[in-house]
């Protein structure tokens, strides 16, 4: 394929005597993997139709390499959230910051969202995930990925960098930064990237990664962990991003990856040594890592991992809800007016006919946390995992939408379906592989298997254990509740 000319003379000078090892790559099939959602992944469960073969991804144990012949988004394990789509090489930010369940986490950088997904499922629901990414139109793909993994914890927002900062300073135990760069990891994969490059895209893109990771560092708590990744190549996108950033933030150490383990090569330290300042050795830089198609299974992708060290001024609580009084009694009282046992501190009385939808069809242990918030937007019910105070900022999702009320009842949301389990569901119908395509594409089902319950009522549709979305019982028959937007061919 036709690669930019100056692309080609940085990567001679780069790589040396490894540079026609590295053209060769561009000759090949890309490299192509699926990730399975730790939300949902069972191990030990013996599931149906998953590609094959799959090859394991040493970086991420939870990734997989699969055939360039095979079609896994065509199967209904990808609808039901099991796994996601994902390029090998994007995995390994996400794997080495591999933040932990109840920390709070930002995403900066977001859309579409694997990583964010990837995020959530080491987060195991516990905790606050904020999503982030500047671009609205973005942030719809990334709306849409959260709520197919079923992740519940996350709030979704489309903001700038200092917009956040002003807001969430010393925040997040760990961010991530995987940052808009020229994209040169992404040539063999997408011709149109590679078309689109110029010899200044490089600097440009550097101006923003230096100010998207300046904004970051002030959200991180004292101990917290960062993650600064680029799918480029450019050593300045990369260890002299990394140089330049430490050198103006003293209060930030770069920690070491474990190359050897994880099958990544170093980075290239040595080679911007010159231009490293003060502290920032080339062997410090070295620390970092690079993925390269010629010497492992991906497609290209620069990680660096940093921790901050300093002591922080102290947090502006003002982010997060003050309960009143007379909340703090009902907390600890556990009274409050239309509110089932097993959903705590709304922040508004809860909607009766809310309270009487989870009577009907869910069972207590799908809201258990102690923590969850429930607040109403319009007609529009959602769950945070703590109090965030999102007035002013751009919202695309302020927690975890659960339905809508409206007319007198209450109608769950498809990602309220995905988010919980088929023991949580009352009334629940596995599918077998016919009738679970069948679904997929909209259709109302009557299942010979499938004894109905009296009344009308909300029924989970799950296939492999999985669920795939609602139907409403009415008169013996499974009318489809899947959203249009869901709907297969």
């Amino acid at each position: 394929m036709p690669l930019p000319e100056p692309f080609l003379a940085q990567m001679r000078e780069l790589l040396g005597e490894e540079f026609n090892a590295f053209l060769a790559t561009y000759n090949k099939p890309s490299h192509r993997g699926l990730r399975f959602n730790l939300l949902k992944y069972d191990e030990s469960h013996p599931y149906e139709n998953l590609p094959a073969p799959l090859t394991t991804i040493p970086w991420c144990k939870e990734g997989y390499q699969y055939p360039p012949e095979t079609r896994p988004a065509k199967s209904i394990l990808y609808s039901a959230g099991l796994f996601y789509i994902q390029e090998p090489s994007a995995m390994s930010p996400a794997a080495i910051l591999r933040p932990s369940p109840g920390q709070r986490v930002l995403d900066i950088c977001a859309a579409p969202g694997g990583k964010s997904v990837q995020l959530a499922g080491y987060m195991q629901g516990e905790g606050m995930l904020v999503s982030n990414d500047i671009s609205p139109s973005r942030c719809r793909a990334l709306v849409k990925n959260l709520e197919l993994a079923g992740v519940t914890n996350a709030v979704v927002l489309t903001e700038k960098p200092n917009r956040l900062a002003e807001r969430f300073a010393g925040y997040f135990d760990c961010i991530l930064v995987d940052a808009p760069c020229s994209g040169e990891g992404m040539f063999r994969r997408d011709p149109d990237a590679a078309k689109a490059y110029t010899a200044n895209k490089p600097e440009s893109c550097a101006a923003m990664q230096q100010d998207i990771l300046r904004h970051a560092a002030d959200m991180l708590k004292p101990g917290g962990r960062m993650v600064y990744s680029t799918c480029t190549f450019n050593p300045l996108e990369n260890e002299i991003a990394v140089s330049t950033f430490l050198s103006a933030h003293p209060d930030f150490e770069l920690l070491p990856i474990d190359h050897k383990g994880l099958g990544i090569s170093n980075g290239r330290g040595g080679w911007v040594g010159e231009i490293a300042s003060g502290s920032v050795t080339a062997s410090l830089l070295n620390r970092t890592a690079r993925i390269w198609p010629h010497t492992a299974s991906g497609e290209g992708h620069f990680i660096a991992l940093m921790a901050k060290t300093d002591k922080h001024e102290p947090i502006d609580n003002s982010v997060f809800h003050k309960p009143t009084e007379a909340e703090n009694t009902e907390q600890t009282t556990g009274k409050r007016r239309n509110q089932p046992s097993a959903i705590n501190h709304p922040l508004c009385p809860l909607p009766e006919e809310f309270v009487v939808f989870c009577k009907e069809n869910l069972h207590p242990s799908a809201f258990s946390s102690p923590n969850q918030i429930i607040h109403r937007h319009n007609n529009a019910l959602f769950l945070q995992p703590e109090s965030l105070d999102l007035g002013g900022l751009r919202v695309a999702r302020s927690g975890w939408l659960l339905g809508e009320c409206a007319k007198g009842r209450f109608t769950p949301s498809q990602a309220m379906a995905m988010g919980i389990t088929k023991a949580q569901a009352r009334y629940a119908i596995d599918l077998p592989k016919s009738e679970a395509l069948r679904y997929l594409k909209g259709e109302t089902l009557t299942p010979d298997s499938f004894v109905p319950p009296p009344g009308k009522l909300w029924v989970l549709i799950c296939h492999c254990g999985l669920p795939l979305g609602w139907a409403r019982l009415v008169q013996g028959r499974l009318k489809n509740q899947l959203p249009t937007s869901w709907v297969t061919s």
